[in-house]
């Protein structure tokens, strides 16, 4: 259909990977190139489907003029309530782009990568970032208070993915690395004891997923935006500030959470491609018997890096 799509588009694929004629939209459309992709998808008269991985995407945004919800004919939404977020009356379905991460895959890569090669002995991982948008997805100020709580009380050092400033101070059982290479964030990740996401305005929280592909349990944050729910009595624990982080950051750490075989049993490529495809269906009865379709660039992180 087009050459290279780019941020916010990418297509649906069917199962042997050829475009079926849909295109995923998983926020606004504001750039001027991306208004040129736009323009291009309608002229090849796409059919669109929403994704929500982009903040409270699809509210409006006084800066767009598009209609979202009217110009997408189903969505794939993380909402808990999403009747709080979607006007219309279009089919929709839980379904995130983190969804679709592979299991095998992630542990072949994590497992890329030796334990000695990462920078510092740490027991958790905090998966921050150096920009605002960044930090404010990631709730830096919230993981400031947190991390050494945890520490000072349990004696669990972190490692933070981020810099240290005037918010979050380096400190003891601290190490922070501004960044790291995707196979060595894996690797990180699956040598820990648990995650720590404190995250709130985040729709499509891979790591969340990748964390439970590498059988690491996650500590969440209740009030997350997505993910929320990937967190259950076997993956994990939510907490609600720093009222009860040690309580959730205990039980992880310990082993009382185990959250082996439970995110293959329920998703994964294959699994949520089925209920990609049975959405839709729903709409488009004319797509052809493929049981499972998927997403041209989720491959095995399960979302799109430029906003993930």
């Amino acid at each position: 259909m087009i050459a290279s799509l780019s941020w916010p588009f990418e297509a649906v694929l069917d199962a042997r990977g050829e475009e079926i004629g849909w295109i995923a939209i998983h926020g606004p459309v504001l750039a001027s190139a991306q208004q040129e992709q736009f323009a291009e998808l309608r002229r090849k008269r796409a059919r669109f489907l929403g994704v929500t991985s982009y903040l409270d995407f699809p509210r409006h945004d006084p800066r767009d003029p598009l209609d979202y919800e009217g110009l997408c004919e189903a969505w794939c939404h993380c909402f808990r309530d999403p009747n709080a977020y979607f006007t219309y009356s279009a089919p929709r379905a839980l379904i995130s782009v983190s969804d679709f991460t592979d299991w095998l895959l992630l542990r072949r890569r994590a497992g890329s990568i030796a334990p000695e090669s990462l920078p510092a002995e740490f027991d958790y991982v905090y998966v921050g970032g150096v920009d605002p948008w960044r930090k404010g997805v990631k709730n830096w100020a919230l993981a400031a208070r947190c991390v050494p709580m945890i520490y000072n009380r349990l004696g669990l050092r972190a490692l933070v993915i981020g810099e240290a400033d005037e918010v979050f101070l380096q400190q003891p059982g601290v190490s922070f690395v501004q960044a790291l290479p995707w196979e060595s964030l894996l690797a990180a990740i699956a040598g820990s004891r648990f995650l720590l996401a404190p995250n709130r305005s985040d729709p499509s929280p891979r790591v969340l997923a990748e964390a439970l592909c590498l059988d690491v349990p996650v500590v969440v944050d209740r009030a997350i935006l997505g993910g929320w729910k990937y967190v259950n009595r076997f993956t994990g624990r939510f907490f609600d500030g720093e009222e009860n982080v040690l309580d959730a950051a205990r039980d992880c750490a310990e082993g009382r959470v185990r959250p082996d075989g439970w995110f293959r049993s329920q998703f994964g490529p294959e699994l949520s491609g089925r209920r990609l495809a049975t959405l839709l269906r729903s709409v488009d009865p004319g797509l052809g018997r493929d049981a499972s379709l998927q997403l041209s660039a989720a491959g095995p992180c399960g979302g799109s890096p430029a906003k993930d």
